[in-house]
């Protein structure tokens, strides 16, 4: 494991729960609808623009702490596709709950990968200045098979 990949994990280790745990997490209730909404459509057409290969498309959903990490489209990419090839090439992917943590909203998405595992994705979101959301991080854990 990468120092870099380290320190990701552990960005996302105190404002992520992992399944069975429930610090730090509440109901979505306080998550607008129309914020509910652009957080997985920011995460799809991020996706989307993995599977299209299109670096400079999905770096552009990064939050500004991501892009500082990585500085460019393409480390960011090549990091993707080394580390999350769940994400970078999935076959299927289905969003799952969507929480509330004291750090922002926090994205659970079920995904079978490359190789045919079922994974979960937890996607931690900031909200911007401008009040658009984008990804601050993505932690992907081995699906124990309890969807909800």
């Amino acid at each position: 494991m990468t120092k870099l990949t380290r320190h990701m994990i552990g960005l996302l280790a105190g404002a992520v729960a992992l399944p069975g745990a429930t610090i730090g997490i509440t109901s979505a209730q306080s998550v607008a609808p129309a914020d509910q909404s652009e957080i997985q459509s920011i995460i799809r057409m991020q996706v989307d623009a993995f599977l299209a290969d299109n670096s400079s498309t999905a770096f552009s959903f990064a939050a500004p702490s991501i892009k500082n990490m990585f500085g460019s489209d393409e480390r960011f990419m090549s990091m993707v596709r080394q580390q999350y090839p769940q994400v970078f090439r999935p076959q299927s992917f289905e969003f799952g709950r969507l929480k509330s943590s004291p750090t922002g909203p926090v994205q659970e998405a079920y995904i079978t990968g490359p190789a045919g595992k079922d994974w979960l994705a937890v996607y931690t979101l900031e909200q911007q200045a401008d009040g658009s959301w984008k990804i601050s991080g993505c932690y992907i854990v081995p699906d124990n098979g309890a969807k909800v």
